[in-house]
């Protein structure tokens, strides 16, 4: 994919004309006032909505530079991953958990500014508003007969049709205008090499950008990146076996947690959670809590169930406890508690708005191809059913009118070396995501932490220390470095 990027950006550049002038910043004060505990500066850059149409319709990306806390040597920019489901507006997450981020990034947080951005057509850069809402529980994403990919592509047809925002916008969403975004940001920090810190859809648009514009790459981290070098169908397969894989643990550490820590202990949480989806496919468990009369009850649908279960894996162990009580409620017929972490899953503007990041990036496998992966997923997943972020980016490009096939990987040496960091036990982005991410970028050096959880910088300090000292002076761990 990445490496006829690069020949199409050069093609797009002979045709541009003269050279526009820099891009420029002027910061000031934000106007959240969550900003002032970081002594935070926001700003706004303005891009071309076409990167190869330089003097068409623009849009401002919406910026947040956080000071360092001693003498400034450089600038990172980095962005801050949302757990809760598809992403959105990086600004947003960080003004709500930026102290956290920041106690894992002391050294750099010390001498480096920070800069977090809103990617384009997310949050408060030119925000794509779809007025058709991408999850419609009565369409499932995972159809196995004709007439369900029929419902499928309807339903995905009429959500691509009711986006709206910035003209031509939706069709430049995607990581081929994304890299240039970047690209201008670096130019208008005055900065000659890109730090970066990308996690997760960061760390592919990472990725990317050492690809695409290797000379000018800096310290640049990836953290459980999502791979772009794979297909969406294979992302899909991978992540229905991590997930299935992470169920495990969590099943494992029930029986040794016992009762007090896991509400499970004493049976069998996957016969429990085959039960809860059955029973919530057949109408029988109600996003809404016994206890709370006011709440309009709705049925939760299986694929919900799942969803959640596979979001309440990513937080080992804090959030295992309450997943626990989450299955053994929803068997029970009360999936509130799984409710609501769904409910954050496919949250809009966000999820929705995001599919013209993924689907112009991606193509989704249609038709019998697609039938016939649903099968192949619950088959590697009996529990978790395949039921992923992955499979549910994927299943939503089914449709999506602005779709184009992905061009080739290719490899690429960046001028300076790449750190690419992961879990052995990453439920959304399996390690041999970016175990092939490294491989496709020459010299690379990788970090492996051989715990659970989504992302060695969130749960393994070992790894984010490493991150930390690479970011703020250069300082790379051994090859072969393992964190336990």
């Amino acid at each position: 994919m990445i490496a006829n990027m690069v020949v199409a950006l050069l093609s797009a550049a002979a045709v541009i004309g003269p050279p526009t002038p820099p891009p420029t910043i002027t910061w000031g004060p934000c106007p959240q006032p969550e900003a002032a505990r970081y002594g935070a500066r926001c700003g706004t850059l303005t891009v071309p909505v076409d990167w190869a149409d330089p003097a068409g319709p623009t849009i401002g990306l919406a910026l947040l530079r956080i000071p360092a806390t001693g003498t400034a040597t450089g600038t990172v920019v980095a962005d801050s991953e949302d757990l809760t489901g598809f992403g959105g507006s990086q600004i947003s997450f960080f003004l709500q958990h930026g102290s956290n981020y920041l106690s894992r990034l002391p050294r750099t947080h010390a001498t480096k500014d920070i800069v977090v951005f809103d990617p384009r057509g997310l949050g408060a850069s030119a925000p794509l508003a779809c007025t058709v809402p991408g999850h419609d529980p009565k369409v499932s994403s995972f159809p196995v007969s004709r007439p369900g990919y029929a419902d499928l592509l309807a339903h995905n047809t009429a959500v691509a049709a009711a986006c709206h925002g910035t003209p031509r916008l939706p069709a430049h969403m995607g990581l081929h205008d994304q890299v240039r975004d970047l690209d201008a940001l670096r130019t208008a920090l005055g900065s000659p090499h890109l730090d970066w810190l990308g996690q997760v859809a960061g760390g592919e648009l990472g990725a990317a950008y050492a690809a695409t514009f290797p000379a000018t790459t800096g310290r640049i981290v990836l953290d459980s990146s999502v791979d772009p070098y794979r297909s969406a169908a294979d992302r899909a397969r991978d992540a229905a076996t991590a997930e299935e894989t992470a169920f495990a643990h969590f099943t494992a550490w029930c029986a040794q947690a016992g009762p007090d820590a896991c509400a499970l202990s004493g049976r069998d949480p996957g016969q429990v959670l085959d039960q809860a989806v059955a029973l919530a496919d057949a109408g029988g468990v109600s996003d809404g809590s016994p206890h709370n009369p006011s709440t309009e009850p709705r049925s939760l649908t299986g694929a919900e169930v799942r969803i959640a279960v596979g979001q309440f894996l990513v937080g080992y162990p804090f959030a295992w406890t309450g997943l626990s009580h989450g299955i053994a409620d929803a068997a029970a017929g009360d999936g509130s508690t799984l409710a609501a972490i769904a409910a954050m899953t496919y949250a809009d503007p966000d999820y929705t708005a995001s599919r013209a990041q993924t689907c112009t990036d991606s193509l989704a496998p249609g038709g019998v191809r697609l039938r016939s992966l649903s099968r192949e997923v619950a088959r590697i997943a009996p529990h978790t059913g395949g039921v992923s972020l992955a499979w549910e980016a994927m299943a939503g490009c089914v449709g999506w009118s602005i779709a184009a096939v992905p061009p080739p990987p290719g490899p690429a040496k960046p001028a300076s070396t790449v750190l690419v960091t992961a879990t052995t036990g990453d439920p959304i982005s399996p390690a041999p995501w970016s175990l092939d991410v490294a491989a496709h970028l020459v010299g690379s050096r990788t970090l492996i932490a051989n715990v659970d959880g989504h992302g060695a910088f969130d749960n393994s300090p070992c790894a984010a220390s490493a991150i930390d000292a690479y970011l703020a002076d250069g300082t790379l761990p051994a090859s072969g470095t393992v964190c336990r």
